[in-house]
């Protein structure tokens, strides 16, 4: 629109030669008019030729009128009002010029408006396209978390199968009132209303039950019996598993997981600072990472229901395709024979619990050796370390 802008001044400029132009002719016949009225004779020669020059002047001027498509009345008596209509034409014409002019620039501050408009809502979208495609991920993401909360969901309710009688039996031993309970109703209800029936009939249904209620020592002695047989069921499925999770020896794992074992083998008698230093350089160079360390009791494989609980939120946290090495330590108090079965034990129980969490084949068990390097106390040694090789 910006490059026709200069097109009403060049109408305005023709109108100015045009009207310079009428008026001179208007002048030179005003002349010859007003000679011929007076009755005034041309005579000389030079007046002649200056007549002639004239009216060729006025020729001239008639022929470039008429190029313009604008023709002299023949009278000169209208050519006053002729000059009159066509100043009165110019001036329309230039206010009109003006008034497009006014409007073309209302126009164009219009347009750059719309253009400012349109680079903002351009800016808009490409945000809310980003924030578009920001949500996406993380809705997939969720999905993919969803889809493994469920398949934990369903081996915590496959594992509280085989403890719901038990819990049952608890939590009905547990609503039941003591034989403390009915004397405090008692009492109660004897400085109130001793002489209502109806409350002397809930004492009675109180006494009642008060037969069949057992007393705390009973409630913990189920407990214990319930702890009891999540370890007997926790060590039957580690035997279970111990001929498949077991590896003797190095060769039998996996490349990834031997080379992990190799690395460690090196690490004894290292100080704290530089044992921390070597498991971060494994981490880097080996994308390995010991994720959960599980001490054990003196002569004991068993794994408490808080660090199963740990155990789970570790392997419920871990990419779905990463392969998981139990490596067992031993300290080096006691029988070296003796330590390297209870550890591998301990191992195994360990990758049992992480195979039947996990799925799949994607987990074994070793045994490194005794050491010390974690502690000087021998408690501290009795370790296994969980460690996730990720891909």
């Amino acid at each position: 629109m910006s490059e026709n802008t200069p097109a009403p001044a060049n109408n305005q400029n023709t109108l100015i030669v045009v009207v310079i132009a009428m008026l001179g002719i208007i002048a030179i016949m005003m002349f010859f008019s007003m000679q011929q009225r007076a009755g005034q004779q041309v005579s000389s020669g030079a007046n002649t030729e200056k007549l002639i020059a004239l009216r060729q002047s006025v020729a001239n001027k008639e022929r470039e009128l008429q190029d313009l498509g604008i023709a002299l009345p023949a009278d000169t008596s209208s050519i006053d009002e002729l000059s009159s209509r066509i100043s009165r034409d110019a001036m329309e014409l230039r206010n009109n010029i003006e008034t497009f002019q006014t409007a073309l620039s209302a126009k164009e501050a219009s347009l750059t408006k719309a253009q400012i408009d349109l680079k903002a809502a351009i800016t808009t979208n490409q945000h809310l396209s980003t924030e578009a495609t920001k949500l996406r991920s993380k809705l997939a993401e969720l999905e993919g978390q969803g889809a493994n909360v469920a398949f934990l969901k369903q081996e915590v309710d496959r594992l509280k199968n085989t403890l719901t009688e038990r819990d049952k039996q608890i939590n009905e031993l547990s609503s039941r009132p003591t034989p403390e309970t009915v004397a405090q109703f008692r009492a109660s209800l004897n400085e109130t209303m001793l002489t209502n029936e109806k409350l002397n009939k809930k004492i009675a249904e109180l006494e009642m039950q008060a037969l069949n209620a057992v007393n705390n020592s009973d409630v913990e002695r189920m407990r214990s019996e319930n702890e009891e047989m999540r370890a007997e069921l926790q060590r039957l499925r580690a035997d279970s598993d111990y001929d498949t999770l077991y590896a003797k020896s190095a060769e039998e794992l996996r490349p990834e997981a031997a080379l992990l074992y190799a690395e460690l083998e090196k690490l004894e008698g290292l100080t704290p600072d530089q044992l921390e230093a070597a498991y971060i350089r494994i981490s880097e160079e080996h994308n390995a990472h010991m994720v959960r360390s599980v001490r054990f009791k003196t002569n004991s494989s068993e794994v408490g229901w808080s660090t199963l609980t740990q155990i789970k939120d570790t392997i419920g946290g871990a990419r779905k395709d990463s392969f998981f090495l139990v490596v067992g330590y031993a300290s080096k108090t006691g029988n070296a024979e003796n330590n390297k079965i209870l550890s591998a034990k301990r191992s195994v129980t360990i990758a049992s619990i992480v195979k039947h969490l996990k799925g799949g084949t994607g987990t074994r068990a070793v045994f490194l050796g005794q050491t010390d390097r974690f502690s000087k106390q021998p408690l501290d040694n009795q370790i296994c370390e969980l460690w996730e090789l990720r891909k």
